[in-house]
């Protein structure tokens, strides 16, 4: 009869905590307006977070980046999801001071691999709508140092 007074209160933890895993991973588009060409940017607020990566993106490290013989530079950047024109795209971005956009913005996104290595390029933040959405990565970043 005591076994059973456990499986009740473990049984009922988890169907309490399934939905709370579930909506923490949930996208949340915001629009930021029309760039320059005259499409729509938006940025998925929920993927906005801090990753180490190679300070040259164009290293392809075959060694393992947690490498202990790793000897590459790294820094730290602003990983972020948006879309433009409806097409989903994923980023980073070396823009953000501690929450303020850096002069010149831009961030680095890529549409093609070669030898499973992302090919990046950049962008630049020209328009009120990128400005404003690479703004909002930073202000997000703050939360997520």
């Amino acid at each position: 009869m005591q076994l059973l007074k456990y499986v009740i209160p473990i049984s009922c933890l988890s169907i309490i905590t399934t939905p709370v895993l579930a909506q923490s991973q949930q996208k949340k588009w915001v629009d930021f307006g029309q760039t320059n060409s005259g499409e729509i940017i938006k940025l998925n607020e929920n993927s906005v977070k801090f990753e180490i990566m190679l300070a040259d993106d164009t290293l392809n490290n075959e060694d393992g980046f947690y490498s202990d013989n790793d000897k590459y530079p790294k820094v730290k950047v602003v990983v972020f999801e948006y879309n433009i024109g409806g097409r989903k795209r994923n980023a980073y971005t070396k823009s953000c001071d501690y929450g303020k956009l850096t002069t010149n913005p831009s961030w680095k996104t890529y549409t093609t691999f070669i030898d499973y290595w992302p090919q990046y390029f950049l962008i630049s933040a020209d328009s009120v709508a990128s400005q404003n959405m690479l703004q909002r990565v930073c202000t997000l970043s703050l939360s997520s140092q």
